[in-house]
This record gives C-alpha cells, sequence and structure tokens, in this order.
C-alpha cells in the first residue's frame, strides 16, 4: 500500500511538472512579453521548515510555475535554479543540515502551485512550519504542526 501511494503522489507531482515544462517550453520569435491584459505578475516567496525526518518518512513538497520570459524563476536559499520552473523537496533534502527552505520568484510571476504532503511511517513526530508571502504580505502562515503517525498531512495553494 505504500509503494502504491508513492508511484501515485509521484506521479501526480510528474504529471504537474511536465504540464508547467509543456506550456513554458514553447517559442517565441519576437520577444516580446506574451502577458495576458489585466494580469500582473506577482513576486512570491515560500519558507519551508520540517524536522525530525526520517528515511523512513514520506516527504514531498513542490512549487511549480511558468513565466512570461524564461525558465530561470526560482531561487532556493538565495541560489538561483537555472532552467527549472519547478522546485521539489523530498526527504533527502531535510534530513541533513539544511532544515530550512527559503524559495524565491526572480521576477514577478502569473500564478504559482504549490503541494506538500508529509507522512511519518514511524513513531516519531514531524513538525513543520509554512509561510507564504505574495507581493510582500503573508498569504499563509503555519507554525510548529505536529504530524504524528498515523496522521499525514497534505495540502495544495494556488498563488
Amino acid at each position: 500500500m505504500k509503494k502504491i501511494f508513492k508511484n501515485f503522489i509521484g506521479l501526480c507531482t510528474l504529471a504537474v511538472v511536465t504540464s508547467v515544462l509543456f506550456v513554458n517550453c514553447s517559442s517565441s520569435d519576437d520577444g516580446a512579453n506574451p502577458g495576458i491584459p489585466g494580469m500582473e505578475g506577482k513576486n512570491m516567496k515560500f519558507t519551508i521548515t520540517i524536522d525530525n525526518v526520517t528515511m523512513d518518512d514520506y516527504i514531498s513538497f513542490v512549487a511549480v510555475s511558468s513565466s512570461f520570459n524564461t525558465n530561470t524563476i526560482w531561487k532556493v536559499n538565495g541560489a538561483e535554479r537555472a532552467n527549472e520552473t519547478g522546485i521539489s523537496l523530498d526527504k533527502q533534502s531535510f534530513s541533513g543540515s539544511t532544515k530550512t527552505y527559503v524559495i524565491e520568484s526572480i521576477s514577478p510571476l502569473p500564478a504559482a502551485s504549490l503541494s506538500m504532503q508529509f507522512i511519518p511511517f514511524t513513531d516519531k513526530s514531524i513538525t513543520y512550519s509554512y509561510k507564504a508571502e505574495i507581493n510582500g504580505t503573508v498569504v499563509k502562515d503555519e507554525q510548529n504542526i505536529t504530524v504524528t503517525n498515523p496522521n499525514s498531512h497534505t495540502a495544495q495553494y494556488s498563488y
């Protein structure tokens, strides 16, 4: 059951990332901003901290978007991620010394989709904090939320 669930989540993540890449990889010869009139981009910043992750746990944190004129749209902990329209973090991302990731848009984006799922498979609980800022305004702030087996946490947001 655990393997089927992981495969399902993996396929869903792959479908979202593939869709974004397909839309984002079309070419435009004129170099003009192909933005939709009246649709303004938004500066986005997401901060995620997860503590007590073990290799038995399932962790998925994915942020995807597209840009009007570039494929390099994110920086993670201050470092630009070239040609990545999606950022994916898993249990390996949080099991080392880095427990907090700050994901920021490099330039205004038309929209972004974010999903997260945390499943502790041991008796050890996971604690997470998540904050979303759009144009400098905090729109979601969850601090020190504990998830203990057999419970899990799943959320999807659109900005």
